[in-house]
């Protein structure tokens, strides 16, 4: 890296006298993937264009390798899954399948790849059918690719819980891949992926530099789940006054670092960072990167680079083999998600009374209760459902026409409404944590996040008051009886908050936890068993001032 970082030039060149005995490697990257086998729009210097779509992005691929056919390694930054709902509807197999065939060499893991927890994942690099639902691709495989974390590990052990690098011989040049996530991911992921943790991702990418440089690896490339964005609203291939996380870390990186493809914030940039070139696409397949690098044979390290964001256009055939894959996925989505649930009797909303209280979010944490009162699943009393991380995804609305027949309601209208999957976590917490919960929709929160909560409980807050000490604790009233702060209750709620999620730490501290029911689950069950489901009534919760 030291002769290029003399040589590299602002807009994702370095130049110096390329030696007769040097090697072109290209590499190219793609970030924040979230299943996207459908196309987009994406923006270039011409206006907004059609563009991305899985067997595009395949065919792209293949055709740009076609400049260096053993030269070429195939990266990806993490967040290949989650967002797509024609994918998650089977569990995001299509999208890895699709990537598989992409012929990708190695991913890092992003923060959407703990959505569903570490079993999950596993299932999703190694192969086999959901435990509960069954294969949604038949005889799913599993990953053709290693993910790879380094600064994710297991607690107890310190020990990553995943590869950190891969060492590929291309063109007889060593090339080492680093993957990390931002240090952030598993607060993030709403489902529990405990023991793990999540390390400083420049220090932990140093180490393994280092690490790599004792083997004999001297062009290493970086494949980072953290990113900023262009202010000045630049062109992918610009960098306009870059902002965001990813300055500071790549900032703190050894210089024998050569690139970096970062992901996580969906803006494209094509910058340079201490010397370093650093990329990102706007994700969901609109753009590939290709890093061209020079490397001296006799030294290992690169001499030369050049990067570019190329937009995923459709003036290309197509992969064939995603094309019918994502045929085939559309069609099954298609089938699962028209599955009919249950009759709703009138609008299950969103929208919020002067507390804050609304018809969607009583009714799911209802649901929640239901699905979780019984002892074997946990014993609830009490359940609640925060409105953003593994929240509310929208509104269930009866017939547009005006009139008040019952409507039915799909398993894909469910799913839009209750679209993370994350399971449900219940917990013992005493009367005194309860207050503390429910303090936690204001304390510590730049906007107020006011929980949904089941049918029996019963609070008033007072706006006028400060953070923290909004509540009076004799409001706090289950059934009536107002809350024992030293008596014990059984709370559910889903596994993103239970984690600490949102700000609501106190859930960490629960005890005698249980977990089996997942929350679409509880809420398909709901509707089943009240159908026609009425509104619930509000005035749960009560506002002062």
């Amino acid at each position: 890296m030291r002769n290029l970082l003399a040589a590299l030039l602002l807009g994702g060149t370095a130049l110096l006298p390329v030696k007769a005995d040097t090697v072109d490697i290209q590499l190219l990257g793609i970030n924040d993937f979230h299943s996207s086998l459908p196309s987009s729009i994406a923006m270039t210097p011409e206006g907004p264009v059609e563009a991305g779509g899985a067997e595009y992005l395949a065919a792209h691929m293949d055709r740009l390798q076609r400049d260096n056919p053993t030269g070429t390694l195939r990266l990806a930054a993490g967040d290949n899954i989650v967002n797509s709902p024609a994918s998650a509807v089977m569990h995001d197999e299509p999208g890895i399948v699709a990537l598989s065939l992409m012929r990708l060499d190695a991913s890092s893991v992003g923060n959407h790849e703990f959505d569903r927890g570490l079993a999950e994942l596993r299932r999703l690099e190694n192969g086999g059918c959901h435990p509960i639902d069954g294969c949604g691709v038949k005889g799913f495989k599993g990953a053709s690719f290693p993910y790879l974390g380094a600064n994710i590990v297991d607690s107890t052990t310190g020990q990553p819980a995943f590869a950190p690098y891969i060492v590929k011989e291309v063109k007889g040049v060593k090339v080492g891949v680093i993957g990390v996530t931002h240090k952030n991911s598993l607060f993030e992921a709403p489902s529990p992926t405990a023991p793990l943790q999540g390390r400083d991702e420049a220090e932990t990418v140093n180490a393994y530099v280092g690490e790599l440089k004792a083997k004999g690896v001297r062009t290493i490339v970086v494949l980072l789940h953290q990113g900023g964005g262009q202010t000045g609203g630049g062109r992918p291939n610009q960098c306009n006054n870059l902002a965001g996380p990813v300055k500071d870390i790549v900032a703190r990186f050894d210089t024998e670092v050569d690139a970096v493809f970062s992901a996580h914030t969906h803006n494209a940039y094509n910058c340079v960072i201490n010397g370093i070139p650093v990329t990102q696409t706007s994700g969901h397949s609109r753009e590939v990167t290709r890093v061209n690098l020079t490397v001296d044979r006799a030294t290992g390290n690169p001499v030369a680079a050049k990067a570019d964001n190329i937009t995923v256009t459709h003036d290309i055939k197509p992969d064939m083999r995603i094309a019918a894959l994502r045929r085939q996925a559309d069609e099954q989505a298609h089938q699962l998600m028209n599955r009919p649930v249950g009759m709703i009797a009138r609008d299950l909303t969103a929208t919020r009374n002067a507390a804050g209280e609304s018809t969607i979010g009583h009714a799911l944490a209802d649901a929640r209760l239901s699905a979780t009162s019984a002892p074997e699943n946990g014993g609830a009393q009490i359940a609640v459902q925060p409105p953003y991380g593994g929240g509310i995804g929208g509104d269930l609305w009866v017939s547009p026409t005006g009139n008040d027949l019952p409507n039915l309601v799909t398993h894909g209208e469910a799913m839009r409404v209750q679209q993370f999957g994350n399971m449900l976590v219940t917990m013992t917490l005493t009367g005194a944590q309860v207050e503390r919960l429910l303090e936690q929709q204001w304390c510590g929160q730049g906007t107020a996040r006011v929980l949904g909560v089941s049918r029996g409980l019963t609070f008033t807050y007072d706006n006028a008051r400060p953070a923290c000490d909004k509540i009076d604790p004799a409001t706090i009233k289950l059934d009536g009886a107002v809350v024992d702060p030293a008596g014990k209750y059984r709370v559910t709620a889903n596994s993103f908050i239970a984690n600490g999620g949102d700000g609501f730490s106190v859930l960490t501290e629960g005890t005698e936890r249980v977990e089996k029911v997942r929350d679409i689950e509880a809420f398909e069950a709901h509707i089943r068993a009240s159908s026609p489901l009425q509104p619930p009534a509000l005035g749960r919760i009560t506002r002062l001032n």
